[in-house]
């Protein structure tokens, strides 16, 4: 589940733009106005910088993925109608990525007008991580968010990062920076750089919908 949780964020599943069969697109999103996702992680680049292919891979504590995408449409029906079609599409990637040692559970994190969880556990190393991905709906906005961690309450995290999306107001595409400073718009209900939450994780930002247009190379 931790393998799909980076996937949903590395440009696979619904915010990718190949036309692989049977994957839902944006655009298969009646009423989608906008969608962004922003994912914090740790520097594993940094991290393993020093390991040589001799020593034991040591996997961190802590939470070391926490992100969401936020998708924006013209009506709740259409919201809620979304929420539907994502928990189905996320079913299909879980069947697909799950190892025979991942256990993998529904729970209710009671978030927003509707709300569809799901919680991970597996062992990596010899090490207990958790991972969650929540689906949720509320007015005109679907919230899908991933938390990994190990030796954190991943689930609590996830709710409060949750909670904090729903409350913050933002609309629109905003202005997009990859890097993970993109302002305004949507991007307005992530929390702000210092945040507990993420202040010792990495940000990076992706514009789902629409997709920006690229800049010729002069």
């Amino acid at each position: 589940m931790l393998l799909l949780a980076f996937t949903i964020f590395g440009g696979t599943g619904v915010g990718a733009q190949d036309e692989a069969a049977g994957e839902l697109l944006p655009e298969d999103l009646e009423g989608l106005q906008h969608a962004v996702v922003r994912a914090y992680s740790l520097d594993f680049s940094a991290l393993f910088a020093g390991a040589t292919p001799e020593a034991e891979l040591e996997v961190p504590t802590g939470v070391f993925l926490l992100g969401a995408t936020i998708l924006e449409f013209d009506t709740s029906e259409h919201a809620e109608a979304a929420l539907t079609q994502l928990d189905e599409e996320t079913d299909a990637q879980n069947e697909a990525s799950m190892g025979g040692e991942t256990e993998v559970s529904e729970i209710d994190l009671e978030l927003g007008d509707n709300s569809i969880s799901y919680s991970g556990v597996e062992n990596l190393e010899g090490q207990e991580t958790e991972t969650v991905i929540t689906l949720v709906q509320q007015d005109a906005y679907v919230y899908f968010v991933v938390a990994a961690g190990s030796g954190e309450d991943v689930q609590a995290i996830a709710v409060d990062f949750t909670n904090g999306l729903i409350e913050r107001d933002g609309s629109g595409a905003g202005e997009f920076n990859e890097d993970g400073t993109s302002t305004g718009g949507l991007w307005d209900k992530y929390p702000v750089a210092d945040d507990e939450l993420v202040s010792d994780l990495l940000p990076f930002d992706q514009m789902l919908f629409p997709v920006p247009e690229s800049t010729p190379e002069s």
